[in-house]
């Protein structure tokens, strides 16, 4: 019997060992689990930080395009303005007078030199060749003089348009 006994002593022991070492192994372990949660704590936060740093990177862009599109605004009514104040020099009445009629007349001039060309050119064709007025129509009114009429036609109703639409819109 004392052999049995010395046995069971034997794997007692061995069980209170492998316990006591399994224990050991345990509390190690456990031991670094508060860090590798705030390992992951961590992690989570810097996510979010980033994403939070991204969206601030995002809005910032955002007011800078919109603070460039105000001071383009600003810049062109600054423009606009020197533009009108240039004219509103008060140096007299028939100064001011010959001083506004400056544009006009130049304007008129033109045109007036421009109905001259093409009624000279219209004629000539239709007395010199005997080209029908149609003919000589086409011939006259040509791509360059069709763009040159629409520019100028641009240049002195289409600020007007397109300033009435956005008042319009609200831009």
């Amino acid at each position: 019997m004392p052999l049995v006994y010395m046995a069971f002593l034997f794997l007692v022991q061995k069980q209170i060992d492998m316990m006591t070492l399994l224990g050991s192994l345990l509390g190690f372990g456990t031991s670094f689990l508060p860090e590798v949660l705030n390992f992951f704590k961590k992690s989570q936060e810097n996510k979010h930080e980033l994403q939070k740093i991204q969206l601030q990177m995002e809005l910032m862009a955002k007011k800078s395009e919109l603070k460039i599109q105000e001071l383009d605004k600003e810049a062109e009514i600054k423009e606009t303005e020197g533009l009108y104040q240039h004219d509103n020099v008060d140096a007299g009445g028939f100064i001011n007078a010959l001083r506004g009629s400056v544009r006009p007349i130049i304007t008129y001039a033109f045109f007036a030199l421009f109905v001259a060309i093409k009624v000279t050119a219209l004629l000539s064709l239709m007395n010199q060749t005997g080209v029908s007025l149609n003919m000589a129509l086409d011939t006259i009114w040509d791509d360059q003089t069709a763009g040159l009429f629409a520019a100028i036609m641009s240049f002195w109703f289409g600020n007007r348009a397109v300033s009435k639409y956005y008042k319009t819109k609200g831009v």
